[in-house]
């Protein structure tokens, strides 16, 4: 599902993955959580760090999250030794389902976007209209578990050096197991001679690496560089781990002075981009600093008979006998954006009289200044009750769960109306995978209409897809709608990946037929192969058949 909400929730995401997570500018009136934004706030943060908890609840009671953390133990990372010498970022993502997505809607692509700005390396390397980011998560797909490192002005032999230590040492230390994808240097030899280019750098190493371990694996390893001195002491992380649509992430930066030196060079004349804006807002700075964060998409939680939000039982798995406390000697922050038209009654704790708690009731954001409260049994949004339709589900089932080439799945699209009271002029439709992939052969009925679901009813459909090929298929959202007391409300499935396994003895032929593995399942990568399989993949493979991503 993707949700839109208000820029304020955008910007204070990227505040808190940029800059300072524990600072809010709240409202016009410039109302600031606890203390005012300047260079010593920063400087705390960066040293003592800090946590966030970010909450968005959708028009239907679907809840978005983030939790993260900023300035965790460098000594975890070993960010000051040697082996990060000329390393600008390292990152670490995994995700699964369309959280990326959703990410990348929230703060608009244009923040991640290469456009050419008057140059010629963006026409270049990009065509004239521009680099779309939507055409690497087109091509790699929304479940991957990566690992990037970028080094700057380094000599190649030292970037690979340092590269293989890294990756060492997160083995060793975090247990991540990896597979090479991408070695790339980009440097004056890169480009034709009479090109003209000039880079704002001597050379940059780009080093993508797929990460082996499962993606409960990989999150749990991100939660433990974390500091558990606080909110993660109430927090269950399972609850990031169980959802179709979840994510973590680990965003190191060995030295914040080298990387805002590299990105004033990047400014030139032309207007600054939003990242760079952002960063440049950040104090001279110098040192390490590591972000790790970790945030899921949910189904309709709240629905007619909700009345009231607690934020850490509901949305990330307290105890209803735990407490909660703030990060130990650090600066923490939880906030809650409602959406247009609910009527927050009130909230808890509240301490507006010394500007610990504050609702921006022109967002409907409330946020808290947990540092300032402890022992807290949760933090509570009550709101009126019917402020959201009945609890409507919409899945999507597949049986059996894998099939080889050849086979066929079962396809069964259900809506089950959970309220209490009806919903009318429903329809809904799951077209998209015959759309996707020419070898697929679909039959059977793709879409589904009623005048009415009574309370406790149902509407389901089933399809066959079936497979010419092997590989990994997207099945991208079904879509429906349906009406509730005059309004129409809209809902979509998660992305769903479906895999055909190959056929052992088909996939032997077509080996010696192609003179190499027919596809990443040879080499236990299903969908990120080698860069070059990954090539063969989007242009398709000649005589040999095709493998669909």
């Amino acid at each position: 599902m993707k949700l839109n909400y208000t820029h304020a929730f955008a910007l204070m995401a990227l505040i808190f993955l940029l800059a300072a997570p524990g600072v809010a500018a709240a409202n016009s009136g410039g109302a600031v959580i606890a203390q005012d934004i300047g260079e010593d706030f920063l400087f705390g943060l960066l040293e003592n760090g800090a946590e966030v908890v970010f909450t968005a609840i959708g028009p239907q009671g679907e809840p978005a999250v983030i939790y993260g953390q900023l300035g965790i133990p460098s000594e975890e990372l070993a960010l000051s030794d040697a082996m990060y010498t000329d390393c600008m970022l390292m990152a670490l993502v995994s995700t699964q389902g369309e959280l990326l997505d959703y990410i990348l809607d929230l703060v608009g692509a244009g923040l991640f976007n290469f456009s050419d700005g008057g140059g010629g390396l963006s026409a270049l390397q990009f065509g004239e209209g521009g680099f779309d980011v939507n055409s690497i998560i087109g091509m790699l797909g929304t479940d991957f578990n990566l690992l990037i490192n970028i080094f700057v002005n380094a000599d190649d032999t030292e970037a690979q050096t340092n590269m293989a230590s890294i990756k060492a040492h997160l083995n060793t230390n975090f247990g991540f197991v990896f597979t090479d994808l991408l070695d790339l240097r980009i440097d004056e030899s890169f480009f034709p001679p009479d090109s003209g280019i000039t880079l704002p750098f001597e050379s940059l190493n780009i080093f993508i690496s797929q990460v082996e371990n499962s993606f409960e694996d990989a999150v749990t390893s991100v939660f433990s560089v974390m500091d558990g001195s606080g909110f993660l002491d109430s927090i269950d992380i399972s609850v990031f781990t169980n959802a179709s649509a979840s994510g973590a992430g680990l965003i190191a930066i060995p030295d914040l002075s080298a990387l805002q030196d590299l990105i004033g060079g990047f400014g030139g004349e032309t207007p600054p981009s939003a990242t760079s804006f952002l960063i440049s807002q950040v104090p001279e700075l110098s040192g390490p600093l590591a972000v790790a964060f970790a945030g899921y998409i949910g189904d309709q939680l709240l629905s007619t008979s909700s009345n009231k939000l607690d934020i850490f039982e509901d949305l990330l798995g307290k105890s209803p006998s735990e407490t909660i406390n703030g990060i130990t000697g650090g600066q923490s922050l939880v906030a809650c954006l409602m959406p247009e038209g609910v009527n927050v009654t009130s909230y808890s704790p509240e301490n507006e009289a010394l500007n610990w708690t504050y609702y921006d009731n022109v967002t409907n954001i409330v946020f808290w200044n947990a540092t300032s409260y402890s022992n807290q049994p949760d933090y509570t949004i009550n709101f009126d009750a019917n402020s959201f339709p009945p609890l409507v589900t919409f899945t999507r089932e597949f049986r059996p769960d894998t099939t080889m080439p050849g086979g066929s799945v079962d396809v069964t699209v259900a809506i089950h109306n959970e309220g209490d009271e009806a919903i009318t002029n429903i329809s809904a439709i799951d077209e998209s995978i015959a759309a996707t992939y020419e070898s697929v052969d679909v039959t059977g009925t793709t879409s589904g209409n009623s005048i009415s679901i009574p309370a406790g009813g149902w509407l389901n459909f089933t399809y066959k897809v079936t497979f010419e090929y092997e590989g990994g298929y997207a099945f991208a959202p079904a879509l429906m709608q349906y009406d509730f007391n005059g309004t129409t409300y809209y809902k979509q499935t998660h992305i769903y990946g479906y895999l055909v396994s190959p056929d052992p003895v088909n996939l032997l032929i077509d080996m010696f037929n192609a003179g190499m593995p027919f596809t990443g399942v040879a080499v236990g990568v299903i969908g990120l192969g080698a860069i070059l399989n990954i090539a063969l993949m989007v242009r398709g493979r000649g005589s040999g058949g095709s493998y669909q991503v």
